[in-house]
């Protein structure tokens, strides 16, 4: 691959072989380089492949990030696929931009309160344990404490980053999860056990339908006959489901659909019965 511009010592955008501008990264990659100078894919570690109106930017922020965050991030972002964890590729900008803010503040003496941190603890626990382990690798590269706070921040960039959603998605699909938990809780006067799977396919099918909402995205249709027996078999776990759209409606505009409806009577049913029963 040919330079078509040099950024710094360790970036540079190139020309791929359908004419697309990528933008390169890699320790020394461009150092003494000019425009047409060959670079080795040897001495490439991370590539970034956008649309034209898009490279501008993103060599621009690019630029201004040391290039120990780029390093870092790979790192982090390879301990989350480690954790089971699938991402896209426009992680690694979003979230190297993320730790090089937080480094700054951190070394000014100001934070930043999560007011999510109890929630996404709760509802990402895979997500907020790589949060953490990253707070360790800054700690240790860069000799730079982050507040607890910063495991969640992380975490929601991770979260983002799985669901291909904007910055702010995470935070909302995690706010709408735990006013839905909490109508539940209170509707049946309940606590569920956070260690049980049924727990957990609970949570997971929150995510799911959080980000439907979010989207505007619907799910597939349901028989009527079968929302009817789903209606009549299990009460108390619809009128509770009926609740939740209510309140969702009212608050953010949300429709919630019947076959929507439905299958989160399925999933109160296990989650508040199946426990009690134990």
């Amino acid at each position: 691959m040919r330079i078509h511009k040099v950024l710094n010592n360790n970036i540079a955008i190139v020309r791929d072989a359908q004419g697309r501008d990528q933008i390169v990264s890699g320790r020394g990659l461009a150092f003494g380089k000019r425009p047409g100078d060959e670079i080795q894919d040897a001495v490439v570690t991370q590539t970034f492949t956008l649309q034209t109106k898009s490279t501008a930017a993103l060599a621009q922020l690019l630029a201004e990030i040391p290039y120990i965050y780029l390093q870092l991030t790979g790192q982090i972002l390879t301990q989350a696929r480690q954790a089971g964890l699938d991402l896209h590729s426009g992680a690694v900008l979003t979230l190297a931009d993320h730790l090089y803010t937080a480094v700054q503040r951190a070394q000014a003496g100001a934070s930043v309160p999560n007011v999510m941190l109890w929630e996404t603890q709760r509802f990402y626990p895979r997500e907020f344990g790589v949060g953490v382990a990253a707070l360790a690798l800054v700690q240790a590269k860069l000799n730079v404490t982050l507040p607890a706070d910063e495991a969640g921040f992380i975490a929601f960039h991770l979260v983002n980053a799985e669901t291909g959603s904007e910055g702010s998605d995470a935070a909302k699909i995690t706010q709408l999860m735990q006013e839905t938990l909490n109508i539940v809780r209170h509707h049946f006067h309940f606590e569920p056990d956070r260690t049980t799977p049924d727990y957990s396919r609970f949570i997971t099918h929150l995510k799911f339908f959080a980000q439907r909402l979010c989207r505007s995205e619907a799910m597939a249709t349901v028989d009527a006959g079968l929302l009817e027996l789903i209606n009549q078999r299990y009460l108390a776990p619809a009128s509770c489901a009926q609740k939740i759209s209510r309140f969702l409606q009212g608050r953010y505009g949300y429709t919630v659909t019947p076959a929507e409806c439905a299958y989160l009577t399925l999933h109160i049913e296990r989650l508040v019965y199946r426990q009690a029963a134990q």
